[in-house]
Protein backbone atom coordinates (compact mmCIF):
# COMPACT_ATOMS: atom_id res chain seq x y z
CA UNK A 1 0.00 0.00 0.00
CA UNK A 2 1.45 3.25 -0.99
CA UNK A 3 0.58 6.52 1.06
CA UNK A 4 -0.29 9.85 -1.43
CA UNK A 5 -0.83 13.36 -0.39
CA UNK A 6 -2.78 15.50 -2.22
CA UNK A 7 -2.51 19.21 -2.01
CA UNK A 8 -4.99 21.16 -3.32
CA UNK A 9 -4.81 25.11 -2.68
CA UNK A 10 -7.21 26.46 -5.01
CA UNK A 11 -10.94 27.35 -3.69
CA UNK A 12 -14.26 27.54 -4.83
CA UNK A 13 -12.74 29.91 -7.87
CA UNK A 14 -11.52 27.10 -9.54
CA UNK A 15 -14.66 24.08 -9.23
CA UNK A 16 -12.32 21.65 -11.95
CA UNK A 17 -8.62 21.53 -10.36
CA UNK A 18 -11.21 21.23 -6.65
CA UNK A 19 -12.83 18.06 -8.06
CA UNK A 20 -10.10 16.98 -9.82
CA UNK A 21 -8.00 16.83 -6.25
CA UNK A 22 -10.46 14.64 -5.24
CA UNK A 23 -11.29 12.08 -7.90
CA UNK A 24 -7.59 11.04 -8.04
CA UNK A 25 -7.50 10.58 -3.94
CA UNK A 26 -10.95 8.72 -4.45
CA UNK A 27 -9.04 6.67 -7.31
CA UNK A 28 -6.76 6.43 -5.12
CA UNK A 29 -8.72 5.06 -1.89
CA UNK A 30 -10.65 2.95 -4.24
CA UNK A 31 -7.07 1.24 -4.80
CA UNK A 32 -6.49 0.45 -0.95
CA UNK A 33 -3.95 3.40 -0.92
CA UNK A 34 -3.26 5.50 2.02
CA UNK A 35 -5.10 8.86 1.19
CA UNK A 36 -4.35 12.17 2.63
CA UNK A 37 -5.65 15.26 1.55
CA UNK A 38 -4.60 18.58 2.62
CA UNK A 39 -6.42 21.99 2.28
CA UNK A 40 -4.11 24.95 1.84
CA UNK A 41 -5.25 28.67 0.57
CA UNK A 42 -8.80 29.14 -0.17
CA UNK A 43 -9.17 25.48 -0.16
CA UNK A 44 -10.00 25.65 3.41
CA UNK A 45 -13.24 27.04 1.96
CA UNK A 46 -14.46 23.49 1.24
CA UNK A 47 -14.57 22.64 5.26
CA UNK A 48 -17.84 24.29 4.46
CA UNK A 49 -19.54 21.80 3.10
CA UNK A 50 -22.81 23.66 2.09
CA UNK A 51 -20.17 25.60 -0.19
CA UNK A 52 -18.81 21.87 -0.84
CA UNK A 53 -22.05 20.86 -2.46
CA UNK A 54 -22.53 23.09 -4.69
CA UNK A 55 -18.92 22.57 -6.43
CA UNK A 56 -19.22 20.83 -9.52
CA UNK A 57 -16.34 20.51 -12.55
CA UNK A 58 -17.88 21.22 -16.06
CA UNK A 59 -18.04 17.57 -16.96
CA UNK A 60 -20.88 17.04 -13.88
CA UNK A 61 -18.43 15.74 -11.42
CA UNK A 62 -19.25 16.68 -7.83
CA UNK A 63 -16.66 17.31 -5.24
CA UNK A 64 -18.93 16.35 -2.27
CA UNK A 65 -19.49 13.06 -3.67
CA UNK A 66 -15.92 12.76 -3.81
CA UNK A 67 -15.65 13.64 -0.40
CA UNK A 68 -17.89 11.75 0.89
CA UNK A 69 -16.67 8.58 0.00
CA UNK A 70 -12.94 9.72 0.89
CA UNK A 71 -14.99 10.09 4.66
CA UNK A 72 -16.39 7.07 4.30
CA UNK A 73 -12.58 5.42 3.41
CA UNK A 74 -11.33 7.01 6.46
CA UNK A 75 -8.73 8.85 4.46
CA UNK A 76 -7.34 11.90 5.89
CA UNK A 77 -8.53 15.61 4.84
CA UNK A 78 -6.62 18.22 6.99
CA UNK A 79 -7.26 21.74 6.65
CA UNK A 80 -4.13 24.37 7.18
CA UNK A 81 -4.29 25.94 10.34
CA UNK A 82 -3.42 29.57 9.80
CA UNK A 83 -5.72 29.11 6.70
CA UNK A 84 -8.43 28.36 7.94
CA UNK A 85 -8.26 30.86 10.67
CA UNK A 86 -7.67 33.73 8.04
CA UNK A 87 -10.96 32.65 6.91
CA UNK A 88 -12.67 32.36 10.53
CA UNK A 89 -12.94 28.43 9.95
CA UNK A 90 -12.84 27.11 13.77
CA UNK A 91 -12.18 23.61 13.96
CA UNK A 92 -15.17 22.74 16.35
CA UNK A 93 -16.84 23.46 13.01
CA UNK A 94 -14.77 21.16 11.24
CA UNK A 95 -17.07 18.26 9.42
CA UNK A 96 -16.49 14.96 10.40
CA UNK A 97 -13.40 12.99 8.75
CA UNK A 98 -11.95 16.68 8.81
CA UNK A 99 -9.25 18.07 11.04
CA UNK A 100 -6.65 20.75 11.47
CA UNK A 101 -3.03 20.25 10.37
CA UNK A 102 0.27 22.44 10.02
CA UNK A 103 2.86 23.21 8.04
CA UNK A 104 4.75 20.76 9.61
CA UNK A 105 2.12 18.19 9.52
CA UNK A 106 2.49 19.04 5.63
CA UNK A 107 5.94 18.26 5.60
CA UNK A 108 6.01 14.94 7.24
CA UNK A 109 2.82 13.66 5.22
CA UNK A 110 5.35 14.84 2.22
CA UNK A 111 8.58 13.19 3.31
CA UNK A 112 6.42 9.89 3.04
CA UNK A 113 4.13 10.25 0.75
CA UNK A 114 3.83 10.24 -2.99
CA UNK A 115 2.66 13.75 -3.54
CA UNK A 116 0.12 15.69 -5.95
CA UNK A 117 -0.64 19.05 -6.41
CA UNK A 118 -3.62 21.24 -7.58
Amino acid sequence: MTKFLFVLTRGPEDPTRAVRCFQFAKIAADKGHEVTVFLVDDAAYFANLSLTERVKAPTGDELITYWKFLVEKKARILVCKPCAETRLIMEEELPPGTAIGTGVTLIDLAAESKVFTF
